[in-house]
């Protein structure tokens, strides 16, 4: 699909995700709701930047189930509304999406835009959003290309303003963040004003009758799939071997078909994943006589064609996740895909041929690790020198984060699941000691996580007279995915009204509340110990700084340069700074036995100074 557009002066590089807001832009979009998390935040970003010229409306909502919760309320009112988030942000809109799919989205059209991290590169888990669109009951589609990306969009919005459904759209992290060229379309002519709402958008009392009214529309709309030319196959003339393939997997099944120049392969890349083009499908599976498919990451396509199929007089022979043929878990890849076709084949593939094989010996392992003079890395030195005090009793139940590389730092975090969920564990934790639980329990969350989904749990825990210590790391931005705004930053957009945790916390009535500053080190470890000593429920909020953050990192420091004294410092007899703190400004000597201060990458908080037991990190002033 191009949109008419041929001239190649209108074709311009873009990223998946900047492909998506552009196609969203010429569907003539009005409304966009999102919370940033990666590999989604660039789709909210872009529209934001392009706000004003084209007259949308962009928020970054408190959560996701607020975004849909809104942009919904805009398609009902006749705007065009996209909500995007990624796929651990649907969990938590999912409640509405089980409800809007029933009452039905009006005539602006709504498109959802979840992105998948298949291997969980930015994601505490590795999760498959495509089931959601079968549990909902709603359109979904993958596009595999950037082209695709802008013109599925586009095709989404007319979708749900034809069927009057919230309508999905799944990208993965690859073609979300990689980049190509894009042919811009014509934008929407259509004019963007607010109307009267339908009439019963709610489900009672007859919530079944909904639900048949739906079904009825995706049978519709699986007859618009038949004939929609999304669906793309090659070379299925005389073929022995069909390759079905979604998403960004359809790229490196091309790149595999190229590489092996076979003429008895066929490929069908479907993009229409749920409801399936059935008629399409059951042609291609008559005339092949095996088939194998490539998806990320369960075998969602593979298991919907095999049910498809079993009204074949003959079955062809089925390859894929099912079989072990492609992995279950993780990232899709050239190679997997050739050593797959060989394997059915029966013709092996020479592992130096392979690019994986090529390029591994060019890879380093690198540890995950916080910035230099990240104030987490502070509050996590402060828990481990708390947890010695109190005789390693201390539990630490956390959140997805920057701070969520607590798990990496000795493990001074025990647990992170999801956003939230740290307040909300620590609670049932604190209810223990009648069954012999005696470690003192410590949950910690940022500033926006804070707002996203701890609220429910702190009240909870306020109500139950929870026994713990809630620890709030406060640097007032998004600071995880790029310092976007929350309720609670520093700095707000015009006619947004600042809402302070503080009051928050303090309406709740703690039993002990107190403020700290993440910066102070040695005070900050007093202030934990003293703290988490108390029985009741405790809440510190700190003061902590991003260094990347370009309002805060331009604090000045009284220091210009730190230095490490040889003569003072113990070496390998300590490496204290080095290996347990672990700041990646110092580094190791090994020619001197010592560490050493880089400073090229150095922010001069002085934290360092704090840590070393011997009092060898000084800061000067240059002449």
């Amino acid at each position: 699909m191009t949109d008419g557009m041929n001239d190649s002066q209108h074709r311009t590089m873009m990223s998946g995700n900047e492909a998506i807001a552009r196609g969203a832009i010429e569907a003539g979009i009005g409304f966009c709701t999102s919370y940033p998390g990666t590999p989604a935040t660039e789709i909210a970003t872009e529209l934001f930047d392009l706000a004003d010229k084209h007259d949308i409306y962009v928020e970054w909502s408190t959560n996701e189930k607020v975004a849909l919760e809104a942009a919904a309320g805009a398609s009902w009112a006749g705007i065009p509304a996209l909500c995007s988030m990624k796929s651990l942000g649907l969990n938590v809109a999912s409640d509405f999406l089980l409800n809007v799919n029933l009452s039905g989205t009006g005539k602006g059209g709504l498109v959802i835009v979840v992105c998948d991290d298949p291997r969980g590169h930015s994601s505490s888990n590795e999760q498959d959003s495509r089931f959601y669109a079968k549990a909902a009951q709603i359109p979904l589609l993958e596009p595999s290309t950037y082209q695709e990306a802008k013109d599925v969009t586009r095709f989404a919005f007319k979708l749900s303003q034809q069927f009057e459904v919230p309508v999905m759209v799944r990208s993965t992290t690859r073609l979300s963040h990689s980049r190509g060229l894009v042919g811009k379309g014509m934008l929407s002519k259509r004019k963007k004003a607010a109307g009267v709402l339908p009439e019963k958008l709610y489900n009672v009392p007859m919530p079944h009758l909904r639900h048949r009214d739906l079904l009825e529309k995706m049978e519709r709309i699986v007859r618009e799939f038949e004939t929609s030319d999304l669906n793309m196959h090659t070379n299925i003339k005389d073929m022995e071997l069909l390759v079905i393939s979604s998403g960004i997997c359809s790229m490196y099944v091309r790149e595999a078909l190229h590489l092996i120049e076979s003429t008895k392969i066929g490929h069908l890349n479907i993009v229409t994943t749920h409801p399936l083009p059935k008629k399409t499908l059951t042609s291609l599976l008559e005339n092949a006589n095996r088939v194998l498919f490539v998806e990320e990451t369960d075998p969602f396509v593979e298991d919907e064609v095999r049910t498809l199929s079993a009204d074949l007089e003959e079955l062809p022979a089925f390859y894929g996740k099912r079989t072990g043929h492609i992995p279950s878990y993780g990232e899709m890849d050239t190679d997997t895909v050739r050593t797959a076709i060989g394997r059915i084949d029966g013709t092996r593939v020479d592992e130096k041929q392979l690019g994986q094989a090529a390029g591994a010996d060019l890879l380093i392992k690198r540890p995950l690790t916080f910035c230099a003079g990240c104030t987490h890395r502070n509050f996590y030195w402060a828990i481990r020198k708390v947890k010695k005090r109190v005789g390693g009793k201390l539990v630490v139940a956390g959140d997805i984060g920057c701070y969520s590389l607590g798990v990496f730092y000795d493990e001074a975090m025990n647990t992170m699941q999801a956003m939230g969920s740290g307040i909300g564990v620590a609670c049932g934790l604190s209810k223990l000691e009648r069954f012999g639980f005696d470690s003192k329990v410590v949950a910690v969350a940022g500033d926006s996580t804070f707002f996203h989904a701890c609220l429910p749990g702190l009240v909870n825990a306020r109500h139950k007279n929870a026994n713990l210590t809630f620890v709030i790391l406060d640097n007032a931005t998004t600071a995880m995915t790029g310092f976007q705004t929350h309720p609670g930053s520093r700095h707000q957009a015009q006619g947004f009204r600042r809402v302070e945790i503080e009051d928050i916390v303090k309406a709740l009535q703690p039993d002990s509340y107190a403020r700290g500053d993440a910066n102070d080190i040695k005070g900050l470890i007093d202030l934990l110990h003293s703290t988490i000593s108390r029985s009741g429920l405790k809440v510190l909020l700190l003061n902590s700084i991003c260094r990347l953050d370009q309002d805060t990192s331009k604090q000045e420091s009284k220091n210009d340069v730190f230095l490490i004294d040889p003569k003072i410092c113990r070496g390998e007899k300590c490496r204290i700074c080095f290996a347990d703190f672990g700041c990646p400004a110092i580094s190791w000597d090994s020619a001197n036995e010592q560490p050493v201060i880089l400073d090229s990458m150095c922010v001069r908080c002085g934290a360092c100074i704090d840590v070393c037991p011997h009092d060898a990190i000084k800061g000067e002033k240059l002449q």
